[in-house]
């Protein structure tokens, strides 16, 4: 009878085992079929886009279309991947593209290289997802001056003063910090920070003066790991298995951490 048990036993411990291990592979199977019935708008191809589009088209999804109606610049290379050397002046979609494929020519990767804003309401209708770049700012505004504002400044990340400052840089300048123009755009991103963290109702202290050296460029590892965390929440929306960030990511490439902070009109 001892025996009898323990082998009943341990056949019933062998099948949960085999039952979890199915359940799994049933939520996988489910997943990858979502994936398969998914097309995906990319807009933006620089580096974090590059990532973006990397991990979506590893994935499986059925299609992804990489729109940006920009050149190559000089310094695109050094962050977006998919670019291959001496394309710079070419259309930055389109020198995305052979490499983008080549990661897996199941997936129907396409080029659009028609400005964003030209496009009617109807052309997004064929996508289950749309990754578009666009301003925050709305979403990013706090009362600094409310309790509950003032209680969660402590152990709010400095990185989102510095988003404040790079939208309001980009606001007034029409584009990004150019190492071309450091001197000239060093002084008036410290400028934009006592602007900004004073009109916040903050002390401009909490954004050091240095932060000025990591505002020039795009950094390949941010965006690798800001890509396969944007990927993520794609997948997440996707499928609707998983709640999504609650509700802004920042990545802070100098101490390669990352946080979670949930932000918005208080």
């Amino acid at each position: 009878m001892v025996e009898r048990r323990c082998y009943g036993a341990r056949g019933i411990s062998e099948r949960l085992r085999y039952a979890a291990s199915y359940d799994r592979q049933i939520a996988l199977v489910g997943l990858a079929s979502q994936l398969r019935a998914s097309r995906v708008l990319l807009v933006g191809m620089k580096g974090l886009g590059a990532e973006i589009a990397k991990n979506l088209i590893l994935a499986g999804v059925k299609g992804l279309t990489m729109l940006d109606h920009e050149q190559v610049s000089p310094e695109d290379p050094g962050a977006q991947f998919l670019i291959r050397t001496g394309s710079v002046g070419r259309n930055r979609a389109e020198a995305s593209l052979e490499r983008a494929q080549n990661l897996n020519p199941m997936v129907d990767v396409k080029v659009d290289t028609e400005d964003i804003e030209k496009k009617p309401e109807s052309f997004f209708t064929q996508f289950d997802a749309k990754v578009v770049f666009c301003p925050v700012k709305e979403a990013l505004e706090v009362d600094w001056s409310s309790e509950k504002a003032k209680a969660a400044l402590k152990r709010t990340t400095s990185d989102y003063f510095l988003l404040q400052v790079l939208l309001k840089f980009r606001t007034d300048k029409g584009r990004d910090p150019s190492s071309d123009t450091y001197g000239e755009d060093s002084e008036l991103l410290l400028q934009i920070r006592n602007d900004v963290l004073d009109s916040l109702g903050v002390s401009p202290d909490l954004l050091p003066e240095d932060f000025v050296r990591y505002c020039f460029s795009e950094m390949a590892p941010v965006c690798a790991v800001v890509g396969g965390i944007l990927a993520q929440e794609i997948v997440k929306a996707l499928s609707q298995r998983d709640p999504p960030h609650n509700n802004f990511f920042f990545f802070d490439g100098m101490k390669g951490n990352g946080i979670v902070e949930c932000l918005g009109p208080k």
